[in-house]
Protein backbone atom coordinates (compact mmCIF):
# COMPACT_ATOMS: atom_id res chain seq x y z
CA UNK A 1 0.00 0.00 0.00
CA UNK A 2 1.14 3.15 -1.06
CA UNK A 3 1.38 6.43 1.56
CA UNK A 4 2.22 10.47 0.71
CA UNK A 5 3.15 13.09 2.75
CA UNK A 6 3.24 16.47 1.64
CA UNK A 7 4.19 20.19 2.22
CA UNK A 8 4.12 23.54 0.29
CA UNK A 9 6.69 22.33 -1.42
CA UNK A 10 7.07 18.56 -2.09
CA UNK A 11 5.06 15.73 -2.28
CA UNK A 12 6.44 12.22 -1.28
CA UNK A 13 5.21 8.96 -1.37
CA UNK A 14 6.33 5.63 0.02
CA UNK A 15 5.20 1.91 -0.33
CA UNK A 16 4.66 -0.91 1.90
CA UNK A 17 6.61 -3.30 0.12
CA UNK A 18 9.84 -2.82 0.96
CA UNK A 19 9.26 0.31 2.47
CA UNK A 20 10.40 2.14 -0.69
CA UNK A 21 10.66 5.31 -1.87
CA UNK A 22 8.32 5.82 -4.89
CA UNK A 23 7.57 9.54 -5.64
CA UNK A 24 9.71 13.11 -4.97
CA UNK A 25 8.02 15.33 -6.48
CA UNK A 26 8.74 19.46 -6.44
CA UNK A 27 5.38 21.06 -6.16
CA UNK A 28 7.14 24.40 -7.63
CA UNK A 29 8.11 22.67 -10.94
CA UNK A 30 5.85 20.02 -11.40
CA UNK A 31 9.24 17.45 -11.57
CA UNK A 32 9.45 14.31 -10.29
CA UNK A 33 12.77 13.31 -9.44
CA UNK A 34 12.82 10.05 -8.57
CA UNK A 35 13.13 7.29 -11.22
CA UNK A 36 10.14 5.79 -11.87
CA UNK A 37 10.47 2.17 -11.80
CA UNK A 38 10.54 1.34 -15.83
CA UNK A 39 11.35 -2.44 -16.11
CA UNK A 40 13.41 -1.98 -19.44
CA UNK A 41 16.02 -0.43 -17.37
CA UNK A 42 15.53 -1.50 -13.92
CA UNK A 43 12.04 -2.13 -11.99
CA UNK A 44 13.33 -0.92 -8.67
CA UNK A 45 13.30 2.82 -7.51
CA UNK A 46 14.66 3.52 -4.20
CA UNK A 47 15.88 0.03 -2.01
CA UNK A 48 16.55 -0.05 1.20
CA UNK A 49 19.72 -2.17 2.00
CA UNK A 50 20.08 -3.91 5.83
CA UNK A 51 21.37 -5.67 6.94
CA UNK A 52 23.72 -6.36 3.45
CA UNK A 53 25.04 -4.42 1.05
CA UNK A 54 25.00 -5.83 -2.57
CA UNK A 55 25.67 -9.73 -3.00
CA UNK A 56 27.31 -11.98 -0.72
CA UNK A 57 29.74 -14.40 -2.40
CA UNK A 58 27.60 -17.58 -3.50
CA UNK A 59 24.96 -16.04 -1.79
CA UNK A 60 26.04 -17.57 1.12
CA UNK A 61 28.05 -16.17 4.50
CA UNK A 62 28.77 -17.95 7.61
CA UNK A 63 27.84 -16.78 11.06
CA UNK A 64 28.51 -19.10 14.27
CA UNK A 65 29.91 -21.66 11.73
CA UNK A 66 26.85 -22.26 10.04
CA UNK A 67 25.98 -20.86 6.56
CA UNK A 68 23.13 -19.04 5.38
CA UNK A 69 21.76 -17.81 2.14
CA UNK A 70 21.33 -14.35 1.28
CA UNK A 71 20.07 -12.42 -1.61
CA UNK A 72 21.15 -9.41 -3.35
CA UNK A 73 20.83 -6.18 -0.41
CA UNK A 74 19.41 -8.34 2.20
CA UNK A 75 15.90 -8.99 3.65
CA UNK A 76 14.19 -5.26 3.68
CA UNK A 77 14.08 -4.84 -0.12
CA UNK A 78 11.49 -7.67 -0.18
CA UNK A 79 9.79 -7.50 2.69
CA UNK A 80 6.07 -6.18 3.67
CA UNK A 81 6.40 -3.25 6.38
CA UNK A 82 3.63 -2.23 8.03
CA UNK A 83 3.11 1.27 8.48
CA UNK A 84 3.79 2.48 12.18
CA UNK A 85 3.06 6.05 12.26
CA UNK A 86 2.04 9.23 10.26
CA UNK A 87 1.87 12.76 10.37
CA UNK A 88 1.14 15.12 7.80
CA UNK A 89 4.77 15.19 6.90
CA UNK A 90 6.17 12.29 8.48
CA UNK A 91 6.03 8.16 7.91
CA UNK A 92 7.71 5.70 9.64
CA UNK A 93 7.36 1.82 8.70
CA UNK A 94 8.21 -1.30 10.53
CA UNK A 95 9.59 -4.41 9.78
CA UNK A 96 9.89 -6.88 12.97
CA UNK A 97 12.10 -10.44 12.34
CA UNK A 98 9.92 -13.17 11.24
CA UNK A 99 10.08 -16.98 10.08
CA UNK A 100 11.19 -15.52 6.64
CA UNK A 101 13.96 -13.53 7.40
CA UNK A 102 15.28 -15.58 9.85
CA UNK A 103 16.19 -18.22 7.28
CA UNK A 104 18.61 -15.87 5.68
CA UNK A 105 19.27 -13.45 8.65
CA UNK A 106 19.67 -14.96 12.25
CA UNK A 107 19.07 -12.08 14.43
CA UNK A 108 15.73 -11.06 16.00
CA UNK A 109 15.35 -6.99 15.47
CA UNK A 110 12.89 -4.27 14.59
CA UNK A 111 13.87 -2.12 11.71
CA UNK A 112 12.24 1.30 11.19
CA UNK A 113 12.49 3.03 8.16
CA UNK A 114 11.23 6.77 8.90
CA UNK A 115 10.62 9.43 5.77
CA UNK A 116 10.38 13.62 6.96
CA UNK A 117 9.65 16.66 4.74
CA UNK A 118 11.08 19.83 6.33
CA UNK A 119 10.79 22.92 3.53
CA UNK A 120 12.31 21.48 0.31
CA UNK A 121 14.62 18.39 2.02
CA UNK A 122 13.53 14.38 3.02
CA UNK A 123 15.81 13.32 4.77
CA UNK A 124 15.72 8.72 5.25
CA UNK A 125 16.19 7.46 8.26
CA UNK A 126 17.04 3.69 9.03
CA UNK A 127 17.02 2.69 12.46
CA UNK A 128 17.53 -1.39 13.97
CA UNK A 129 16.37 -2.17 17.67
CA UNK A 130 18.41 -5.63 18.71
CA UNK A 131 15.98 -7.79 20.07
CA UNK A 132 18.10 -10.71 19.95
CA UNK A 133 19.92 -12.18 23.05
CA UNK A 134 23.09 -11.54 20.68
CA UNK A 135 25.28 -9.17 18.88
CA UNK A 136 23.61 -7.97 15.82
CA UNK A 137 25.96 -7.49 12.54
CA UNK A 138 24.44 -5.13 10.14
CA UNK A 139 25.10 -2.77 7.63
CA UNK A 140 22.88 0.02 6.17
CA UNK A 141 22.39 1.74 2.81
CA UNK A 142 20.32 3.71 0.10
CA UNK A 143 19.43 3.12 -3.23
CA UNK A 144 17.72 5.93 -4.52
CA UNK A 145 17.53 6.79 -8.28
CA UNK A 146 17.68 10.44 -9.29
CA UNK A 147 16.15 10.90 -13.10
CA UNK A 148 18.47 12.51 -15.27
CA UNK A 149 17.97 14.28 -16.64
CA UNK A 150 15.37 16.31 -14.36
CA UNK A 151 15.86 20.04 -16.28
CA UNK A 152 16.44 19.35 -19.99
CA UNK A 153 19.97 19.38 -21.58
CA UNK A 154 21.04 15.85 -22.30
CA UNK A 155 22.59 12.86 -19.97
CA UNK A 156 26.15 13.78 -20.44
CA UNK A 157 25.67 17.66 -19.14
CA UNK A 158 25.11 16.20 -15.66
CA UNK A 159 27.55 15.41 -13.31
CA UNK A 160 28.13 14.76 -9.64
CA UNK A 161 30.06 17.92 -7.30
CA UNK A 162 31.11 16.89 -3.96
CA UNK A 163 31.37 20.05 -1.78
CA UNK A 164 34.91 19.90 -1.06
CA UNK A 165 38.02 18.54 -2.73
CA UNK A 166 39.53 15.05 -1.36
CA UNK A 167 42.14 12.55 -1.59
CA UNK A 168 39.62 9.92 -2.66
CA UNK A 169 39.33 6.10 -3.35
CA UNK A 170 37.58 4.23 -5.52
CA UNK A 171 36.86 0.56 -4.55
CA UNK A 172 36.48 -1.62 -8.08
CA UNK A 173 34.25 -4.17 -8.72
CA UNK A 174 35.44 -7.10 -10.32
CA UNK A 175 35.62 -7.99 -13.86
CA UNK A 176 34.09 -12.13 -13.49
CA UNK A 177 31.09 -11.03 -11.32
CA UNK A 178 29.15 -8.27 -9.36
CA UNK A 179 31.22 -8.36 -6.35
CA UNK A 180 34.13 -6.34 -5.31
CA UNK A 181 37.50 -6.63 -6.25
CA UNK A 182 38.89 -6.12 -2.78
CA UNK A 183 41.22 -3.56 -3.92
CA UNK A 184 41.27 0.67 -3.66
CA UNK A 185 42.99 3.11 -5.58
CA UNK A 186 43.04 6.93 -6.04
CA UNK A 187 40.81 8.20 -8.39
CA UNK A 188 41.09 11.39 -9.85
CA UNK A 189 38.33 13.32 -9.72
CA UNK A 190 37.57 16.54 -12.06
CA UNK A 191 39.01 19.36 -10.68
CA UNK A 192 39.18 17.12 -7.42
CA UNK A 193 35.63 17.61 -6.72
CA UNK A 194 33.39 16.69 -10.30
CA UNK A 195 32.42 12.63 -11.41
CA UNK A 196 31.03 13.81 -15.15
CA UNK A 197 28.26 11.45 -16.29
CA UNK A 198 28.40 8.91 -18.99
CA UNK A 199 26.60 5.89 -19.80
CA UNK A 200 29.82 3.67 -19.80
CA UNK A 201 30.89 4.96 -16.50
CA UNK A 202 28.69 2.27 -15.25
CA UNK A 203 29.54 -0.77 -17.57
CA UNK A 204 31.14 -2.45 -14.74
CA UNK A 205 28.81 -1.86 -12.31
CA UNK A 206 28.94 0.73 -9.25
CA UNK A 207 31.49 3.70 -9.13
CA UNK A 208 32.28 3.34 -5.38
CA UNK A 209 33.82 6.05 -3.68
CA UNK A 210 35.44 6.33 0.13
CA UNK A 211 37.20 9.52 1.53
CA UNK A 212 35.10 11.63 0.09
CA UNK A 213 33.16 15.11 1.46
CA UNK A 214 29.50 13.52 2.76
CA UNK A 215 28.37 16.50 1.01
CA UNK A 216 27.36 16.33 -2.78
CA UNK A 217 25.20 17.69 -5.26
CA UNK A 218 23.48 16.35 -8.77
CA UNK A 219 24.27 19.46 -11.24
CA UNK A 220 23.81 20.21 -15.00
CA UNK A 221 25.89 22.81 -17.57
CA UNK A 222 23.02 23.95 -18.77
CA UNK A 223 20.75 24.51 -15.61
CA UNK A 224 20.65 26.27 -12.25
CA UNK A 225 18.99 23.46 -10.62
CA UNK A 226 20.34 20.88 -8.20
CA UNK A 227 19.54 18.25 -5.95
CA UNK A 228 21.99 17.66 -3.15
CA UNK A 229 22.64 14.68 -1.15
CA UNK A 230 23.85 14.83 2.50
CA UNK A 231 25.18 11.54 3.93
CA UNK A 232 27.12 12.13 7.11
CA UNK A 233 26.52 8.60 8.72
CA UNK A 234 28.13 6.58 5.86
CA UNK A 235 31.56 5.66 4.98
CA UNK A 236 31.04 4.98 1.11
CA UNK A 237 28.92 6.28 -1.89
CA UNK A 238 28.40 4.65 -5.08
CA UNK A 239 26.92 5.72 -8.19
CA UNK A 240 24.99 3.26 -10.50
CA UNK A 241 22.41 2.57 -13.36
CA UNK A 242 22.85 -0.43 -15.53
CA UNK A 243 25.50 -1.20 -17.64
CA UNK A 244 25.65 -0.82 -21.22
CA UNK A 245 22.36 0.69 -21.28
CA UNK A 246 21.28 4.29 -21.49
CA UNK A 247 19.55 4.14 -18.42
CA UNK A 248 17.61 7.92 -17.65
CA UNK A 249 18.90 8.27 -13.98
CA UNK A 250 21.53 7.25 -11.47
CA UNK A 251 21.38 6.46 -8.66
CA UNK A 252 23.32 7.42 -5.42
CA UNK A 253 24.13 4.82 -2.91
CA UNK A 254 25.38 5.62 0.59
CA UNK A 255 26.95 2.83 2.29
CA UNK A 256 28.08 1.65 5.83
CA UNK A 257 30.08 -1.25 4.28
CA UNK A 258 30.71 -2.77 1.15
CA UNK A 259 29.50 -5.76 -0.83
CA UNK A 260 31.58 -9.14 -0.01
CA UNK A 261 34.78 -9.88 -2.50
CA UNK A 262 35.02 -11.85 -5.72
CA UNK A 263 36.07 -14.96 -4.19
CA UNK A 264 35.89 -14.49 0.12
CA UNK A 265 32.79 -16.08 1.65
CA UNK A 266 32.58 -14.02 4.65
CA UNK A 267 32.37 -14.85 7.79
CA UNK A 268 29.68 -12.17 9.10
CA UNK A 269 31.61 -12.03 12.72
CA UNK A 270 34.72 -10.95 10.96
CA UNK A 271 33.18 -8.84 8.18
CA UNK A 272 35.33 -5.37 7.62
CA UNK A 273 32.96 -2.34 8.40
CA UNK A 274 29.70 -4.07 10.20
CA UNK A 275 27.72 -1.86 12.91
CA UNK A 276 27.45 -4.36 15.67
CA UNK A 277 24.79 -3.59 17.61
CA UNK A 278 24.31 -5.26 21.46
CA UNK A 279 21.36 -6.64 22.67
CA UNK A 280 18.71 -3.92 23.60
CA UNK A 281 20.48 -1.40 22.16
CA UNK A 282 20.24 0.80 18.66
CA UNK A 283 21.84 2.05 15.35
CA UNK A 284 20.94 4.58 13.39
CA UNK A 285 21.67 6.23 9.70
CA UNK A 286 19.90 8.83 7.78
CA UNK A 287 20.61 10.67 4.50
CA UNK A 288 18.90 13.90 3.13
CA UNK A 289 18.02 14.68 -0.65
CA UNK A 290 17.27 18.33 -0.83
CA UNK A 291 15.85 19.68 -3.89
CA UNK A 292 17.35 23.08 -4.76
CA UNK A 293 15.20 25.16 -7.76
Amino acid sequence: MIYSIENKKLKVSVDTAGAQLQSLYSKDTQTEYLWQGDKTYWGGRAYNLFPFIGRMYQNTYLYDGREYTSRTHGVARYAKFALESRSATKLTFLLVANEDTLKEYPFRFAYRVTFEIKDNALTVTQEVTNTDERTLICAFGGHPGINIPFDGGKFEDYYIEFSEKSEVLRHPFSQVAPLMEGTCQPYALEGGRRLHFAHDLFDNDAVVFSQTSRHLAYKSETSNRQVKVHFEDFKYIGFWHPGKTDAPFVCFEPWTALAATEGVRDELERKADMTHVKPGDRAKVAYTVEICE
